[in-house]
């Protein structure tokens, strides 16, 4: 009977640290999302886009390559107005066939900006940008998560293309759907 009991104890106490996680079950939960960088309007622009959300922060990191060197490059995290799926342009996006995507033409893919991603940077002598930063949800302008809504429903757009010989910020040059990770 003693033997009956004491596996029975054994048991409760099995069962008991089996429940308990060595993670703070009410601690933060850190969401992480990526999003691969595609070449827009022949730009020759690629990258990469990771996302971490930590409670009322999101942290964004950008490395890109085949921007115009030394030019400054707008980039954004775009959402559509109505929460659906924001995609990035196919080529028949180009409705008056100039062989440029503008953002008029772009938006009813991927939407409007949700969150500059700013300070914009400057690529290097190379065409490289290398940008990290963390905003805080809700302050200084930045949406609030709810505002900013799923980012698996978002895309980040880079921009800044020379164009018959002048350097236009505001043209897309990369894209990419933002997926959980």
């Amino acid at each position: 009977m003693k033997t009956v009991k004491l596996f029975i104890l054994s048991m409760v106490v099995l069962i008991g640290f089996a429940s308990c996680s060595s993670d703070d079950d009410n601690g933060p939960v850190v969401q992480n999302y990526a999003a691969t960088l595609n070449q827009l309007n022949n730009s020759g622009a690629s990258g990469t886009a990771s996302i971490s959300v930590d409670m009322n922060t999101i942290t964004v990191k950008i490395e890109a390559t085949g921007m115009v060197p030394s030019k400054l490059h707008p980039q954004h995290i775009h959402g559509k107005d109505d929460g659906s799926n924001a995609t990035c342009p196919p080529a028949s996006a180009d409705t008056d066939g100039d062989g440029i995507i503008t953002i008029p033409e772009g938006a009813p893919f991927y939407g409007a900006v949700l969150l500059p991603l700013e300070d914009f940077p400057t690529a290097d002598a190379n065409g490289k940008i290398s940008f990290t930063k963390t905003f805080t949800l809700g302050e200084n302008g930045v949406l609030t998560a709810d505002a900013l809504g799923a980012l698996e429903d978002r895309s980040i757009v880079l921009h800044g293309l020379n164009n018959d010989g002048s350097y236009v910020a505001t043209i897309p040059v990369a894209c990419g759907q933002i997926t959980k990770i």
